[in-house]
């Protein structure tokens, strides 16, 4: 197809969105598994470690369960990158990525279906985990596998002078998986509640402690306390709005010293315990989250019938079979890989290189943290369940998405790094104040939920603002000749900080006793390091004179 005609061409919606089932799927399956998966081992752990007592020091039940939850991204660095290069040079009557994901996203719903069945199915604690560490490798693997290929369906379906226009939508697509994913606790109870599921339908709405063991509640629907300490004789009048509080809030329990009450046992007596289900005999009910993965599931292999129906009418089109000779000779050319040492820059430059390295690593580090976090903080703090603390995780989505155009334009009118810059304040800021007011009124819950409410519609947009520019701001470093080496870079900083991330968050976590406020606090930090080490970028912004609409293709070929 001659350059002239394919400019003539006009992107084929129906087929892009088809095409984009595939995506939507993919981030469905992620947006479950990040919100349930953290609290499904926190409880897990929780047990068989009598909430953390039994490790040895520095270790603690919120760092183990980060820990678990970077497995995704180092299966990702390590298996992605291989079966996406093996899709490139597979030859079927189904195309080069169409087997990949037909065998393995099935295989993979079922794992995942998996999780949560064996964490309530199996009753012995240590046989529990292993059989949930077990499934949980085997989805990440067969995740692997076909995450890749289904990407890489849309470059195969469209000419590169429309990859841009078709990446918006393939971006919707993943968008409303995402979105599904995150209200999926709320679809969820609402079919087993409408199919007659009582019991299901019950647990899922039930209220937890911040072990995710089910409390025994009064006839008015609040948790059953134990009173002891100063009152264990009867409440007196001063303390009732402390006490009612402390019931209204996510805490398991309440403890006194004299002068101030506290949720740390570490800092004073035991005066009040919410009192869980089989606490008597050890035997504790614990959420059943099976219908929200299995329903999620569901969804997720109807996406692959859908895409299967999609390839078997249209596979004509598959432009990749008719690229392989290109491919070929691309690939003999293709350069060596080049040491930042020894790229033909100034050295100013390469200066200005390896400081926004480093400050996307910490920048990442500080995103990558909040999702496996986030819903064991909403449980502990807000006394929201996942069902429906994700709820809170949606309303930051759609900040970040709506607020990814506006982004563009900022950084296109003012430079990126300004843009940059104006986002890391802002989400340090409100932070900063989400940390004061969550300490100074801790009592006032609805006050501090309000707070977080607009810390997150304004910090999703202030993220955009920073994902947005900053690879663009890296390639523009690079120069045209060099776009392959720098998106190389850029990934190898921020996939690196998806696995530090949450493991440093969990330590942190784990130190002040596993209470998830200081998620905040470690995001706070490690944006503002990021903001102090960006301010030192020299380079990166595209002059009006200078054409930039290379710079527009390298972005949208890295984001594919």
């Amino acid at each position: 197809m001659s350059e002239k005609t394919e400019k003539k061409e006009k992107l084929n919606y129906k087929r892009t969105f088809l095409i984009g089932f595939g995506f939507m799927a993919c981030m469905l399956l992620w947006n479950v598994y990040n919100s349930y998966v953290p609290v499904i081992f926190r409880a897990k752990l929780s047990e068989l470690t009598d909430g953390g007592a039994k490790l040895p020091a520095l270790l603690s039940v919120a760092l183990l369960v980060n820990a678990i939850m970077t497995i995704d991204n180092i299966f990702g660095v390590i298996f992605q990158p291989y079966f996406g290069k093996r899709s490139d040079r597979t030859k079927t009557k189904w195309g080069k990525r169409m087997p990949y994901i037909i065998v393995c996203l099935p295989i993979c719903a079922v794992f995942f279906s998996l999780i949560p069945i064996v964490a309530v199915g199996v009753k012995e604690i240590t046989l529990s985990i292993a059989l949930m560490m077990a499934v949980i490798i085997f989805f990440n693997f067969t995740m692997s596998i076909w995450r890749s290929p289904v990407v890489s369906l849309m470059p195969d379906f469209t000419p590169s002078s429309l990859q841009s226009d078709a990446n918006a939508v393939i971006n919707i697509m993943g968008g409303i998986g995402q979105m599904i994913g995150l209200v999926m606790g709320t679809i969820a109870t609402a079919v087993v509640g409408l199919l007659g599921f009582s019991s299901l339908h019950s647990a899922l709405s039930a209220k937890v402690n911040t072990l995710g063991q089910v409390l025994e509640l009064n006839a008015d629907g609040t948790p059953v306390v134990h009173y002891s300490g100063i009152f264990a004789n009867g409440i007196p009048n001063e303390f009732k709005d402390t006490v009612d509080n402390f019931i209204a809030s996510g805490r398991d329990a309440l403890y006194y010293n004299g002068t101030h009450f506290s949720g740390d046992s570490t800092k004073g007596e035991l005066v009040a315990q919410k009192i869980a289900k089989g606490a008597a005999t050890g035997e504790f009910e614990y959420v059943n989250y099976a219908p929200i993965f299995i329903i999620a599931a569901i969804i997720a292999v109807l996406c692959l019938v859908v895409l299967v129906g999609f390839y078997a009418r249209n596979k004509k089109y598959d432009l990749s079979k008719n690229l392989e000779l290109k491919e070929e000779e691309e690939a003999a050319e293709k350069p060596k890989k080049i040491k930042i040492k020894d790229l033909p820059i100034s050295k100013e430059e390469r200066r200005s290189l390896l400081v926004m390295l480093a400050a996307l690593f910490l920048i990442n580090n500080a995103t990558e943290a909040i999702v496996p976090n986030f819903t064991n903080f909403a449980l502990d703090t807000l006394n929201m369940p996942p069902t429906s603390s994700t709820l809170m995780m949606a309303v930051f989505a759609v900040s970040l998405a709506a607020f990814g155009i506006p982004a563009g334009t900022l950084g296109r009118k003012f430079g990126r790094k300004k843009t940059i810059i104006a986002g890391l304040t802002v989400i340090v800021v409100m932070f900063a104040i989400y940390l004061a007011v969550s300490q100074f009124f801790a009592n006032s819950r609805l006050f501090v939920q309000i707070v977080l409410w607009i810390a997150l519609v304004v910090g999703g947009a202030a993220v955009g603002c920073i994902n947005i520019n900053t690879l663009p701001l890296v390639l523009a470093i690079g120069g045209r000749d060099y776009v392959g080496t720098f998106t190389g870079y850029y990934y190898t900083a921020t996939f690196s900080a998806a696995i530090t991330g949450p493991i440093l968050c969990g330590f942190l976590i784990g130190l002040f006793g596993d209470d998830y406020n200081f998620m905040f606090l470690f995001c706070a930090i490690m944006f503002a390091l990021g903001l102090a080490v960006i301010t030192q970028v020299r380079h990166g912004e595209v002059s009006k004179d200078e054409d930039s609409s290379w710079l527009e293709e390298a972005v949208q070929n890295a984001d594919d």
